[in-house]
């Protein structure tokens, strides 16, 4: 049961971790016309949202989704640390910005591995947390 829950948890990951990457090579006005597309239902009931920030959202959210599929693929294990899906995360982090500066009109931004890096934190964390009291 253990293998089968950590290679479903580990498809997840990948899978997730495949989705990024490939908002990551779409070309700037692409990407930018899909978070317009957003921006504009957000709006409705967030009214003082700006592109910028909901594309930083984006990010940060990406990478806590990330965090928390790489938690739950390591938790189980017997040496599980949290540095695993963080590393993980980090190393995704950093190559999902190098991927952005062969892509046209994109570049990458240490600004974004932090920020990226910032969610998979918070996620990890987050994540981590809630299986730790739900053991007791």
């Amino acid at each position: 049961m253990k293998k089968r829950r950590f290679r479903i948890w580990l498809l997840l990951a990948c899978a997730w971790l495949a989705v990024i990457f490939w908002h990551s090579s779409m070309p700037a006005a692409v990407s930018n016309s899909e978070s317009l597309g957003v921006l504009s239902v957000l709006r409705t009931v967030f009214p003082w949202l700006t592109n910028h920030l909901v594309r930083k959202m984006a990010h940060f959210s990406a990478f806590a989704l990330l965090g928390v599929l790489w938690t739950g693929t390591f938790r189980n294990a017997k040496n599980f640390t949290l540095f695993k899906p963080l590393g993980l995360c980090l190393l995704a982090a950093v190559s999902d910005e190098t991927l952005q500066l062969f892509v046209a009109g994109r570049s990458g931004q240490l600004s974004d591995v932090w920020l990226d890096f910032s969610g998979a934190l918070c996620g990890t964390l987050l994540f981590w947390l809630i299986c730790k009291l739900t053991k007791r």
